[in-house]
């Protein structure tokens, strides 16, 4: 019989699509699987085997949110230990949940894996305290008994070697062959950003400016939460081709990328994780035939000059108007399709392939 799985994240998964898919295919092949989530607060839609701490803390409050952050911990460790007889497999995701899922689920008897895909270490910078949380990651990397990285560029993020311990699961999305959708206005681009409303690295201060500069060339979708919530509904009112949707479901995202001209999705380097980021639109771009925009020195920027498969910026708010400038329909269409021939021929197929090698190391973990 398979053993349950207790899946800790430090948000709602309905706002993580990379967890919910893990969860899924942890169900898919028999597991039942406990979701231990911080709502940070806010509403959670309700969900069979979810278990909430609802301790507001809030998005990108650093010290404010300490005191939140705590109670969050104090939650996993009682909830571990009150469940410990219901589950087997220990999934934490990321650092903030293996600090304690890690070493607690070594003293409970319990197989662990750790899902690395975001370094605290490496989001903290060069400083000393970076190099610590680093150095912890790593030790915490050791202890596991499974990792998960999204990219084997993350081992070298890291500073770890591949051991047989080591799975590579790519972020890489589950989703239908979307039939090419082009905008009804050939003369004027859609241009798409659905995902986490970051105030800081990630561009999205540009988005009103851009819209600005090129009212009858775009219309911007904007959707998502985060820090940047009422940053877009303020913008939105007085910016007639700058939409603002709010929160999407993984699928009515998909269903907004896949009705674009362009994705936009830059990762900028005032971040020095930014990178190692292996993020969902580097793939969702290619599965939906859309071009992305990007900045160069990502791991994204390195796939589209490979593909062909969109149109890179060197960071600053002035190249970026100036690509967009340089932009119509038959570009962009030509562009997607060749990310498409780049998906067919080399990542529709890899994740399953990752995932049967992951689930090999998990069975010779427990001796299924």
């Amino acid at each position: 019989m398979m053993p349950n799985v207790m899946m800790l994240r430090s948000l709602p998964l309905e706002r993580d699509s990379r967890s919910t898919r893990m969860a899924q295919e942890y169900e898919r092949r028999g597991f039942r699987v406990t979701k231990l989530v911080w709502s940070r607060g806010d509403p959670v839609s309700d969900q069979a085997d979810t278990v909430v701490c609802e301790a507001a803390g809030g998005y990108g409050r650093r010290l404010r949110g300490l005191a939140a952050r705590l109670r969050w911990m104090i939650f996993i460790v009682t909830r571990m230990i009150a469940y410990r007889k219901r589950y087997g497999i220990v999934h934490a995701v990321d650092f903030d949940t293996a600090i304690i899922g890690v070493p607690l689920g070594r003293i409970l008897g319990k197989t662990v894996v750790y899902d690395a895909f975001d370094s605290i270490g490496a989001i903290l910078g060069q400083g000393r305290l970076g190099s610590v949380m680093m150095s912890l990651e790593r030790r915490w990397i050791s202890a596991a008994s499974v990792v998960i990285f999204p990219d084997p560029v993350r081992l070298t993020q890291y500073g770890v070697a591949r051991t047989p311990a080591t799975a590579i699961i790519s972020n890489i999305p589950d989703v239908p062959d979307y039939v090419p959708q082009l905008s009804k206005n050939h003369n004027i681009l859609r241009v798409v950003y659905i995902g986490t409303l970051e105030a800081r690295h990630r561009g999205l201060e540009y988005i009103p400016e851009i819209c600005e500069a090129l009212t009858g060339r775009i219309e911007f979708v904007v959707g998502g939460t985060g820090e940047l919530h009422q940053f877009f509904i303020d913008k939105a009112a007085n910016i007639r081709n700058l939409s603002y949707i709010g929160h999407q479901t993984y699928s009515d995202a998909l269903g907004q990328m896949a009705k674009a001209d362009v994705m936009y999705g830059p990762y900028l380097l005032s971040a020095p994780a930014h990178r190692y980021a292996s993020p969902n639109k580097m793939y969702e771009h290619l599965v939906l035939a859309k071009p992305l925009v990007t900045n160069v020195g990502t791991p994204p920027a390195a796939l589209v000059a490979e593909a062909g498969s969109g149109f890179l910026f060197d960071g600053t708010l002035a190249d970026l108007v100036a690509t967009f400038e340089t932009l119509d329909a038959a570009a962009c269409s030509a562009a997607g399709t060749r990310g498409r021939r780049l998906w067919d021929e080399k990542f529709s197929t890899l994740r399953q392939t990752q995932l049967d090698d992951f689930f090999h190391m998990l069975n010779a973990c427990y001796g299924a």
